[in-house]
């Protein structure tokens, strides 16, 4: 990421919410209020303005779908599957007594204000890059809407900065979301935060959902079938894959950080009908885990 500028891989992603839910096909599949709060995130400049109206606007919406055809194509669909997954083991977890949500990287995610209301009870967290927050709390201002006073948004640089310290110390049960986070920091940033800084989220257990990039027997990272044009767009922003792993090896790996896989899922995600392209788009699995008691 560009420092002073909003994820470009965030926008994109909730233009493409906007995309599915200005569809009569696809409408259906995108959260009540997801598309709403998108709209409010893109409206802050003229240039995220114009990005949100090409997504929902009939006649330009095919320069998208023509996009999407000459990159990845499914990946639109993707992103709704990945989001849904998530969000289904979410609230999972919330109905099994989980008190806390923390959702690291959380770029212009609308899980915490769409389900704060609902769960006044949780403390909703959100921590990300200052540029990428920022953009999200002028959004909400400028739509008057006000920020559910159980959610707190919280800047923080994870290549640079430790989990600040009011999260600390506490024995709620918590759950941490990291959704399309980890494949940009290095390995040793994964592996610092997963061993040394979740652990101290709570002192009672901690889920983790978070996804991963797969490492391919070439050892080369990325979704498959591969698109040098996004490759060439992820370098240009700063936004390049550094960190993935081979799923096979996940439950080892996942044990040395102190932590074991509760569900491991590769694309489409969720077992309903996927669009015709999804299921040929690979590269990128989600994973739920829990901490390991660490014995006396």
């Amino acid at each position: 990421m560009k420092p002073q500028q909003a994820s470009s891989t965030a926008k994109v992603i909730a233009a493409a919410t906007l995309l599915l839910a200005s569809s009569p096909k696809t409408a259906q599949r995108v959260a009540t209020g997801a598309a709403t709060l998108c709209q409010y995130f893109l409206a802050t400049t003229w240039c995220d303005r114009l990005l949100a109206a090409s997504a929902t606007q009939p006649a330009s919406r095919w320069l998208w779908q023509t996009l999407e055809h000459f990159t990845h194509p499914g990946i639109i669909n993707h992103y709704w599957h990945r989001k849904r997954w998530i969000e289904t083991q979410c609230l999972q977890a919330l109905q099994q007594g989980v008190k806390r949500v923390v959702i690291i990287g959380a770029g212009l995610d609308t899980l915490a204000l769409r389900l704060a209301d609902a769960w006044p009870e949780v403390q909703w967290i959100e921590l990300d890059h200052p540029a990428t927050q920022q953009l999200k709390r002028k959004g909400l201002l400028q739509a008057g809407i006000d920020i559910p006073c159980n959610v707190t948004l919280h800047t923080v640089d994870l290549s640079a900065e430790s989990l600040p310290s009011f999260l600390l110390n506490d024995a709620r049960q918590t759950l941490v979301v990291l959704e399309g986070v980890l494949m940009y920091l290095s390995e040793a940033d994964v592996i610092h935060l997963l061993r040394d800084q979740l652990p101290q989220l709570s002192t009672s257990s901690v889920r983790l959902i978070f996804s991963h990039m797969v490492q391919w027997p070439d050892n080369t990272v990325g979704f498959r079938p591969a698109s040098r044009w996004v490759d060439w767009w992820l370098a240009w922003r700063t936004e390049r894959f550094t960190w993935a792993l081979v799923p096979t090896v996940m439950p080892i790996w996942l044990a040395q950080q102190g932590f074991e896989v509760l569900a491991h899922a590769s694309p489409p995600f969720l077992d309903v009908e996927p669009l015709a392209d999804a299921s040929r788009l690979q590269g990128e699995n989600l994973v739920l885990c829990q901490s390991i008691p660490k014995t006396a």
